[in-house]
């Protein structure tokens, strides 16, 4: 179930426009995160890998999450905790 949710939250992810990234309230959310995702998905580097050769790369992921702009029903964000 959570690599389902992981794989659907990165293709919707990939979809957001220019996301504009805020300064996160943890500045480790994103290592911390994407830790926790490998444990769930040992997969991850493969999609990440994927989105990173898209045309539009995989900046735009990022940002979004490190903005906290992914919710924590998709996909646990520790970017988006205050």
């Amino acid at each position: 179930m959570k690599k389902t949710i992981l794989i659907i939250s990165m293709a919707l992810m990939a979809l957001l426009p220019n996301a504009i990234a805020a300064q996160p309230n943890n500045q480790a959310c994103l290592g911390e995160d994407i830790s926790t995702y490998a444990h769930w998905f040992q997969g991850i580097g493969e999609i990440v890998s994927f989105l990173s050769h898209s045309p539009n790369g995989f900046g735009n992921e990022v940002q979004a999450h490190l903005a906290g702009l992914v919710p924590d029903e998709f996909i646990p964000n520790s970017c988006n905790d205050e």
